[in-house]
């Protein structure tokens, strides 16, 4: 079954590729493995401060982190 991905993952998606940036752009940018990168914009991993940190980095609004 697919899992449907949250308001904040569709931002981070969205942002990246506005920017025409992968996920190995964003993971060198934030000193974070690809993997790891990739397990938080999917909803796998939910770890705020990181999601503060990418949302901070892509400029998204803070208030799509708890969704």
């Amino acid at each position: 079954m697919k899992r449907k991905l949250s308001p904040w993952c569709k931002e981070v998606k969205k942002a990246m590729i506005d920017r025409d940036m992968s996920i190995a752009d964003l993971a060198a940018e934030l000193n974070l493995s690809s993997a790891y990168i990739t397990r938080i914009i999917n909803g796998t991993f939910i770890i705020p401060e990181t999601k503060k940190r990418i949302s901070k980095y892509l400029d998204i609004s803070s208030e799509l982190i708890s969704s």
